[in-house]
């Protein structure tokens, strides 16, 4: 009796399985890397969205900012502008006055310094006088009027301002101060003053010229 003698197994089939696992790994690597590209993808994707919306973000911060400095600036400079506008209408109107009162003055101080009492005879002394009392109470008026219409010849203003200015002088000129800030003392009460001496003068005038 023949015993089958068993048969190896055969080249070619263990080289077909080897070769069909190797494919196996193969395409899992594939399939693995694919992967791995398709998360990559995505991680780049992500990281894109999210700096885009981090632009946004910034974008939308600085329209706000501007939207409310806009609005804000707007209504400041608006209600700034009507303000200055209507303080260059009053400063306009307070330069006319100073103006015009500065005018008077000088004509009224003219008119004081051209009384000349040796020019008067005796027979129009009393005319001559009457005219020059008129003209002195006429510059008075003038000038309590226009304390009443400028702050700075009322005598505590004109005081505080002669003082800040001479002092303002004094230190720029230290040698020239003190005379400075005498002849403005002096000028506040100047018109006044120049009132009564110009009635002293007429007085004291038309007796010597009568004496003699």
């Amino acid at each position: 009796m023949n015993k089958e003698k068993s048969q190896p197994v055969g080249a070619g089939d263990f080289l077909g399985r080897e070769e069909g696992r190797r494919r196996s790994v193969d395409e899992l690597n594939i399939k693995v890397q694919q992967t791995q590209e398709v998360l990559l993808d995505l991680e780049r994707r992500k990281e894109e969205l999210e700096r885009q919306k981090r632009q946004l973000e910034e974008l939308k911060r600085k329209q706000v900012e501007f939207e409310e400095g806009q609005a804000v600036l707007v209504e400041q400079l608006t209600r700034g502008l009507a303000l200055l506008e209507r303080q260059a209408v009053e400063l306009r109107r307070e330069l006319e006055e100073v103006e015009e009162v500065r005018l008077s003055f000088s004509e009224q101080l003219e008119l004081l310094q051209g009384l000349d009492p040796t020019t008067w005879t005796p027979e129009s002394l009393q005319q001559e006088l009457g005219k020059a009392l008129a003209t002195v109470d006429q510059a008075r008026t003038l000038y309590s009027r226009a304390q009443s219409k400028i702050p700075i010849l009322r005598p505590g203003i004109v005081a505080k301002e002669v003082r800040v200015s001479a002092d303002t002088e004094w230190e720029e000129k230290p040698k020239r101060g003190a005379f400075w800030e005498k002849v403005a003392s002096g000028f506040a009460y100047s018109l006044p003053g120049a009132i009564l001496l110009s009635l002293l003068l007429v007085g004291w005038r038309f007796l010597e010229h009568f004496v003699k």
